[in-house]
């Protein structure tokens, strides 16, 4: 798997992690709602994350999903630079080779 196909996996973990966190924080009043929790695993072989569901115990706490929603937006952050700087450093060997 390239660079690029990572930082696209990353950046839908991310995406895909944002929605379990605002689902909870949506539905945290909802009686009888059982709040998920993303688990953000290696795809191997062929390199990248994916996020795999699981039901989390208790009821919902706020502040552990808006620290989780934080954690996402870094997450996707990172994943957003590494793409761009796979463009920039595929541009440069471009470059150098012409």
């Amino acid at each position: 798997m390239n660079v690029g196909s990572i930082g696209t996996s990353a950046l839908l973990a991310a995406q895909q992690t944002v929605h379990i966190r605002a689902n909870n924080i949506v539905n945290a009043q909802t009686e009888g709602f059982k709040p998920a929790a993303p688990a953000l695993v290696s795809a191997q072989p062929t390199g990248g994350v994916a996020v795999f569901v699981q039901e989390a115990n208790g009821p919902v706490n706020l502040v552990e999903e808006a620290a989780g929603l934080i954690t996402a937006s870094v997450q996707y952050e990172a994943a957003a630079t590494l793409i761009r700087t796979n463009d920039e450093l595929s541009k440069t060997l471009l470059d150098i080779a012409s």
